[in-house]
C-alpha cells in the first residue's frame, strides 16, 4: 500500500515541540512533521512523554509494532466499536498478537445513550478478567464515542492504564482523539443526559490515523466529521473554508490527496490549541465553538441527531448570535450555512420525530446549556466567531439573545 501524501500548511510544517525531560510538560508549539514519508507525527503533552499523532495509509496493520515500542507488557485489552469489530478488529488483533501480546477484546456499541457509567463498569470487569494491570495498555479502536468510553475506563482503572487511540471516523481523527479528554454522560433531571459530565484528562500514548479506515465509514458519519473541520476553519484557519468549498466533492468521495490534506490541516488546528492549553484553562475553550448549543440538543431523542449534526446546528446558532452582536456579517453567516448545507449537514433544528419523545422546547434546551461544564459561576459561557478564522470567548450572554439565536435556527418556543 502506497503512503498517502499529506498537504502540510507552511505554518504547521514550521512547528516545533518542546517537552520537559522525561515528562509530559506543555508543548510550546506543535506541528505535523513533513519529514515522515507519507505521513506525519505531531508531539503534544502525554503520559510520560510525547504522544505522536501518526497519519498514514496502511498503519492499521502495523499497530502491534507501534504499541510494542510504547509499553513493555504482554497484556492488552482492545476496546472496539461494534461498527468496525468485523472489518478492522481482526487486523488489529493479528498485528498485536504478532508482537507477542495476549489480546482481550471488548465490543462497545457506539450509542450516546450507552455512554454511561454502567458501560464503564462493564469494561472494568473485562479488564479484571483479562488481567489488565497498570503496566498494560488499552487500545481503543473506533469513533469518538467509543474513544470517550474506553479512554475514561482506562483513566480511572487502577488510577490509570496507558491508552493508544486508533480512530476510524473522520470526527474522531480530527477532533475527539486529540487532547486527552475522556468522559461519559450523566442523567439530568427530566430524563435527558448531560454530555460528558463525568470525565478525566487522560492523554493517549499514541494516536494512529489510517485514512484507509474511512472507506468503511457510512456517508452520514463522514459528513458529521466535516462539521468539526468547518469548526476548526472558523477558529483558526480561514483558508480551510476555501479548501473545503473547492474540494468538497473530492473529500466526500474519499479522494486520497484531498482527504489527507483536509486531515492534516484540521488536525493541526486542534493540536496547536491543545499544545498551548492542555488542560483547558484558557485558550483551549475556543474549541467549544458550536458545542454549547450542539450539546444541548444532541441528547434529545425527539431529534435523532448525531454529534456532528448537532454541532452543525450549533455552529449556525453561534454564527447567528455573533451576527446579532455585530461580530460577523450576514454574508459570512450565509457562507457558512451554504457550506454546511452543501456537505449535507443540517443548519436548522429538525422537526421532532413523530415516533419519539415530545417536541423539544427552548426552556429545556436552555436548562441543558446552563449545566455545560465550561460555564463559570453559573453563567453560560459561549464561544462566538469574530469574523472567519478567529473566535472570542464571551461570558454571561443575555438569555434573550440566546433565545433569539435558537429561534433563528428553527427552535420553537
Amino acid at each position: 500500500m502506497k503512503p498517502i501524501p499529506i498537504a502540510t500548511p507552511p505554518a504547521i510544517a514550521a512547528g516545533v515541540a518542546s517537552q520537559t525531560a522525561g515528562g509530559g510538560g506543555p508543548a510550546a508549539a506543535a506541528g505535523v512533521d513533513p519529514s515522515t514519508p507519507g505521513g506525519g507525527k505531531l508531539p503534544w503533552p502525554a503520559q510520560g512523554g510525547a504522544a505522536p499523532i501518526q497519519l498514514q495509509a496502511g498503519l492499521l496493520g502495523t499497530i502491534g509494532s507501534i504499541v510494542r515500542k510504547i509499553v513493555n507488557t504482554t497484556t492488552t485489552l482492545l476496546v472496539v466499536d461494534e461498527g468496525v469489530a468485523e472489518t478492522h478488529g481482526p487486523v488489529v488483533v493479528q498485528s498485536l498478537a504478532a508482537e507477542g501480546f495476549a489480546v482481550g477484546t471488548s465490543i462497545v456499541k457506539a450509542e450516546e445513550s450507552l455512554k454511561t457509567m454502567e458501560t464503564v463498569a462493564r469494561l472494568y470487569g473485562e479488564m479484571l478478567a483479562c488481567g489488565v494491570d497498570r503496566e498494560s495498555v488499552v487500545v481503543v479502536l473506533g469513533g469518538g464515542t467509543v474513544g470517550d468510553i474506553g479512554g475514561f475506563a482506562a483513566a480511572t482503572y487502577m488510577r490509570g492504564v496507558a491508552t493508544v487511540l486508533v480512530p476510524t471516523t473522520l470526527l474522531a481523527m480530527v477532533d475527539a482523539s486529540i487532547g486527552g479528554k475522556t468522559g461519559v454522560n450523566l442523567p439530568l433531571p427530566g430524563g435527558t443526559l448531560g454530555k460528558n459530565l463525568a470525565g478525566a484528562f487522560w492523554p493517549p500514548r499514541a494516536i494512529i490515523d489510517d485514512p484507509e479506515t474511512l472507506r468503511t465509514l457510512p456517508a452520514r458519519e463522514l459528513r458529521c466529521g466535516l462539521a468539526e473541520c468547518v469548526k476548526h476553519a472558523l477558529i483558526g484557519d480561514p483558508d480551510l473554508i476555501d479548501y473545503i468549498e473547492s474540494r468538497r466533492a473530492e473529500i466526500l468521495a474519499l479522494e486520497t490527496e484531498s482527504l489527507t490534506g483536509l486531515l492534516a490541516r484540521s488536525i493541526a488546528v486542534k493540536a496547536r490549541i491543545v499544545a498551548e492549553d492542555p488542560y483547558e484553562r484558557s485558550s483551549r475553550a475556543q474549541l467549544n465553538l458550536g458545542h454549547t448549543f450542539g450539546h444541548a440538543i444532541e441528547p434529545e431523542p425527539a431529534l435523532g441527531l448525531r454529534h456532528g449534526e448537532a454541532v452543525s446546528i450549533g455552529l449556525c446558532a453561534a454564527m447567528r448570535l455573533a451576527r446579532l452582536r455585530g461580530m460577523v456579517a450576514e454574508a459570512q453567516v450565509r457562507r457558512v450555512e451554504r457550506l454546511l448545507d452543501a456537505i449535507g449537514l443540517p443548519t436548522r433544528v429538525p422537526p421532532a420525530k413523530a415516533d419519539r419523545a415530545a417536541a423539544v422546547d427552548r426552556d429545556r434546551v436552555l436548562r441543558a446549556m446552563r449545566v455545560d461544564k465550561k460555564n463559570r459561576a453559573g453563567r453560560i459561557r459561549l464561544v462566538l466567531p469574530d469574523g472567519i478564522g478567529r473566535v472570542r470567548i464571551i461570558d454571561d450572554v443575555p438569555e434573550a439573545e440566546i433565545r433569539e439565536a435558537w429561534e433563528e435556527v428553527g427552535m420553537g418556543r
